[in-house]
């Protein structure tokens, strides 16, 4: 098998979508009436979803498209995650977990929004730019 650094970077990539894909679950199924087992959404998710991006990632042609395209997933992730917050400070209507909840809903939208769509921007940048080659005989 040859490895190379297109091959690690989208197993890299790959790995840190399917990291922030298994959070966002794990905060989802916490305001389920069942509570999912977070050891359980890791392994499947290590076993089906990291396969899956990872293949996807390797057929890119370069790195900076593998590298753009993990940006926004990140980002995407990341503009998603403060929804599952607010699921989770419903479901406890108690004043303690008002509190603790909105404190973190709000750093999540204050610091994760802008982080997330910068992500995106810059993926959008990676994957969009052009590669210019210099050819021996121009000047």
């Amino acid at each position: 098998m040859n490895i190379t650094k297109k091959n690690i970077t989208a197993i890299a990539c790959g790995f840190s979508l399917t990291m922030g894909i298994v959070i966002i679950l794990v905060l989802l199924t916490m305001f389920l009436p069942f509570q999912a087992d977070p050891y359980i959404i890791f392994l499947l998710s290590l076993i089906v979803v990291f396969p899956l991006i990872w293949s996807r990632l390797n057929q890119l042609d370069g790195q900076n498209k593998i590298l753009g395209w993990a940006f926004m997933g990140l980002g995407a992730q990341l503009l998603v995650l403060p929804l599952p917050l607010v699921f989770i400070i419903l479901k406890f209507p108690s004043t303690s977990s008002l509190l603790f909840g909105g404190v973190i809903l709000t750093g999540s939208l204050v610091f994760g929004v802008p982080a997330g769509l910068l992500a995106v921007a810059a993926g959008l940048f990676l994957v969009k730019r052009r590669q210019f080659r210099i050819s021996p005989n121009s000047k």
